[in-house]
């Protein structure tokens, strides 16, 4: 794959912690439900809870891949 330099998008600081706490808040998901499927005996159910704890897991690093791209949008002040 190619790396192209690209521009960072630009975000406010309030979207940018929102996804922040998104990818930890699955992080933490995928760990207490890797935690829940050690006491699973039924392995089609464990399946389902691998795929689960997978995709977690890649959903919160692709948050994490579009936060390393972004840069935090300057607050506007109003004038008055």
């Amino acid at each position: 794959m190619l790396k192209v330099d690209r521009e960072p998008y630009e975000v406010s600081a309030r979207f940018y912690l929102a996804m922040q706490v998104k990818a930890l808040s699955l992080q933490a998901d995928a760990l207490h439900d890797e935690l829940l499927s050690a006491s699973m005996a039924n392995p089609d159910q464990l399946r389902r809870q691998r795929l689960l704890i997978q995709a977690q897991r890649d959903e919160a690093e692709r948050l994490r891949d579009f936060l390393k791209y972004t840069t935090i949008r300057q607050a506007e002040r109003s004038a008055r």
